[in-house]
């Protein structure tokens, strides 16, 4: 028995260090700028909103209660996923996928907001650039994205900036 649980352990463990290696640690957003994220993302009934590297999926939760739109996070821990999966149960309008950012579509998403590494957004923005429709909105907390220019910049003392782009 002692094994078999130190296995799942051990598997669960290189799961979450294989996804913070690819550029995806798990740091939650904090709660105190859930409101600030909502407000940029400014979605509306009938829109798509995806957390890429949803972790726990506290961002698509608080959007879920908040608005009506459809929401979706993707994450390659699967404790993370878990975690988020089963926090997410409550809410008919989240979708929790476990995968690769690298490797999901993100062309049907109106909004896509991401807490990663900076190399990671350097890895994510031509992917971004040929996948997302015009007028879809991108946004970042803490980091911008290298050579993009935002169309708008959060900026609250004491705490992340969080950056707004529109597709063009």
């Amino acid at each position: 028995m002692f094994w078999i649980i130190f296995i799942i352990i051990f598997l669960l463990l290189a799961s979450t260090a294989y996804a913070a290696s690819r550029g995806a640690p798990w740091v939650p957003t904090w709660k105190r700028d859930l409101r600030r994220i909502e407000k940029l993302a400014h979605l509306k009934k009938g829109e798509r909103f995806i957390e890429l590297g949803c972790g726990t999926g506290r961002v698509c939760r608080h959007l879920a209660k908040h608005t009506e739109a459809e929401t979706f996070g993707i994450e390659l821990s699967f404790l993370q996923w878990l975690v988020a999966y089963l926090l997410s149960l409550r809410w008919k309008t989240i979708e929790i996928f476990l995968g690769d950012v690298f490797n999901h579509n993100l062309s049907s998403y109106d909004v896509v907001y991401m807490f990663l590494m900076p190399e990671t957004y350097k890895k994510l923005r031509d992917k971004l650039t040929t996948e997302l429709q015009p007028g879809s909105r991108v946004i970042t907390y803490v980091w911008p994205i290298p050579d993009w220019t935002p169309s708008y910049v959060d900026r609250v003392e004491g705490a992340p900036d969080i950056y707004l782009y529109i597709r063009k």
